[in-house]
């Protein structure tokens, strides 16, 4: 069983997965940390994303992972890499191509048809080249040298118009995330990489809890690990 807490909503999402939220005075007290407690020591596997570090020490007593962002070490992580006991099934793509249209379009935007299928396609072929090329670590930076370097080709062969998917664009918009760009740590981890694993797991974003970029692209992350 996994529990998945937030602060903002309650859902239970499946028999096996359970999401639960409150606000964050409520999460702050003793009943909620002895709850958690016991649902991990049930065996359950648990993911906290908290503003206000109320599960620290309780994470430390579990030897739990916990993730607090700074400047000098900032929260990373890496949406293509594919652990031991996870498999690269719709699910998995689906959350890639969700976080990468929410990089690439503003809130007001939409994306059409060709749009998903050019996402669904570079996804598939660069993933198929992962798998037949040993010295390819997955993380955004191989993707995006995969996209400017062999999808763009694919979609001339496929005589793909701009309007239909402008790679030039996409590859512009997302080019902070790319190495040497602002954001360039944030899709590429290397460390930490067997969350899948791990049963207590804690992401706290009180210093980023506002940020309109970091923020949005943790909170994408966070469900993806296990749903």
């Amino acid at each position: 069983m996994l529990i998945f807490l937030m602060n903002l909503w309650i859902k239970e999402s499946a028999p096996t997965a359970t999401n639960l939220s409150w606000g964050h005075q409520v999460a702050e007290n003793l009943f909620t940390n002895h709850m958690v407690r016991s649902y991990y020591e049930q065996g359950t596997h648990i993911v906290l994303v908290d503003v206000g570090h109320s599960y620290k020490g309780l994470c430390d007593m579990v030897n739990g992972y916990y993730f607090t962002y700074s400047e000098t070490k900032p929260i990373k992580f890496n949406p293509f890499y594919i652990g031991e006991g996870d498999n690269l099934d719709t699910e998995k793509k689906e959350s890639i191509k969700t976080l990468l249209l929410a990089l690439w379009k503003k809130d007001n935007e939409t994306y059409n048809r060709s749009e998903y299928v050019a996402l669904s396609n570079a996804l598939q072929l660069y993933f198929d080249k992962v798998g037949n090329d040993n010295n390819i670590f997955p993380c955004f930076d191989s993707f995006y040298e995969f996209l400017k370097d062999d999808f763009v080709t694919v979609l001339k062969g496929d005589n793909v118009k701009d309007k239909d998917f402008d790679i030039s664009n996409f590859l512009y918009v997302l080019r902070p995330y790319y190495k040497g760009g602002e954001f360039d740590y944030l899709l590429n981890a290397k460390e930490n990489l067997d969350l899948l694993q791990q049963r207590f797991i804690v992401f706290e974003l009180d210093n980023i809890k506002d940020h309109p970029i970091l923020s949005g692209c943790h909170h994408h992350h966070y469900g993806s690990i296990y749903f």
